[in-house]
């Protein structure tokens, strides 16, 4: 029986006393574990430490990308290109560690393409993209992407870019050359380019496909452009030099063309002129945008009025182009309309022509990419199968 109150039969367990060894090897546990603590608190922390540092090198080199790609991209594609660049965009991030694409828009001679023609987009996450940069510059003197490759030389006192591209090996009655081409951009103090000169060093080609000893610089192209006071293009000039085989060879100016730009409201009108004149090439576009910047409509008119042409921009929900219509006095002629399949497919687009009658019923259809054709009965108005 229980009885709290004689101390010699209550219900407790002794506690043995603990030798010094015991007791030392248990603050040594202690210690040793807090230690690990510690380690590990060190070890997150300088990990955290280099993953900010990391980030913020990416940022920085993001950074530095966004600042120069521009220019270099509006002048390579100004130089390599005889498009009249209306517009140039920035390039964002996408996420927080990628790049987006370089946009810039045109206005086009002529729309028949799919998707958006009056806009170019060029992805900048290429697995193939590289460049390079000059430590004593500090500025980028290589690029190398899947649709451009070149070197970049800098001239900031005189606001000169020097492009150089990709050499290659010519055939000609007169010889074999190797070629390269040197192409200089002006900018002004607005950091606007106002000229750019094209030239080809020709070199001799030995061993079939290697540089030889240098033969003569030549003059190619000049491009030049001038400015309104809201710093909207103009007037745009192109100036083609003939080409050359020899040392000796003239240098002659083979083509003048002048275009004179002005800006109302969402549209453009754009003049084309010839030097000599060109009375059927020269005459004047008009192209109208909507607030989006894509293109409603464009038409032309020479001089000599025998090309008067009107083509209509209808898009897809997707904001790619559905159909062109080219209409005459108001009336619809004839269509080209965009099939868009898988990427994958053998053709992942495919363009249907629709020829109008004068009572602006269709009777006719041929597929462009298969070359089948079909027709509709004037009775029924039922179409045939594809054949």
């Amino acid at each position: 029986m229980y009885r709290p109150e004689q101390p010699d039969i209550r219900d407790t367990i002794p506690i043995p006393a603990m030798d010094s060894s015991r007791q030392q090897a248990i603050r040594d546990s202690i210690l040793l574990r807090l230690q690990f603590v510690r380690d590990s608190i060190l070890v997150r922390e300088q990990f955290i430490k280099d993953s900010i540092q990391r980030r913020q090198r990416i940022l920085d080199s993001l950074g530095f990308l966004q600042r120069e790609l521009p220019v270099l991209f509006e002048s390579w594609f100004r130089t390599v290109k005889e498009d009249i660049i209306i517009s140039t965009g920035e390039i964002n991030l996408v996420g927080d560690s990628v790049l987006g694409n370089y946009e810039y828009g045109i206005l086009p001679f002529s729309v028949s393409e799919p998707f958006t023609p009056w806009k170019t987009s060029v992805a900048l996450t290429d697995k193939v993209f590289r460049y390079g940069v000059d430590k004593k510059t500090g500025k980028i003197s290589t690029i190398q992407t899947s649709f451009m490759r070149c070197s970049f030389a800098y001239d900031n006192r005189q606001g000169v870019l020097v492009i150089n591209e990709r050499s290659y090996v010519q055939k000609h009655w007169s010889g074999q050359y190797y070629k390269t081409p040197v192409d200089s951009v002006f900018f002004d103090r607005n950091k606007r380019i106002v000229k750019i000169k094209r030239y080809v060093q020709f070199y001799g080609l030995v061993n079939n496909n290697q540089q030889g000893a240098p033969l003569f610089l030549n003059l190619s192209q000049v491009f030049q452009y001038e400015y309104g006071p809201d710093n909207q293009l103009m007037q745009y000039q192109v100036v083609r030099f003939c080409d050359r085989w020899k040392v000796y060879d003239p240098v002659k100016v083979c083509s003048i063309i002048t275009y004179s730009l002005q800006k109302k409201d969402n549209g453009f009108l754009l003049t084309r002129r010839n030097d000599p004149p060109n009375t059927y090439s020269d005459g004047t576009f008009l192209y109208d945008f909507d607030a989006n910047g894509n293109l409603q409509q464009m038409s032309f008119h020479n001089l000599s009025n025998t090309e008067n042409w009107e083509r209509v921009v209808e898009l897809n929900k997707e904001g790619n182009v559905n159909c062109y219509y080219d209409k005459k006095n108001n009336v619809i002629l004839q269509s080209l309309c965009m099939v868009y399949k898988d990427p994958k497919a053998k053709y992942p687009v495919e363009t249907i022509t629709t020829t109008f009658e004068k009572d602006g019923i269709s009777y006719y259809q041929i597929n462009n990419t298969t070359g089948q054709a079909r027709t509709r009965d004037k009775m029924t108005l039922e179409w045939s199968a594809w054949k």
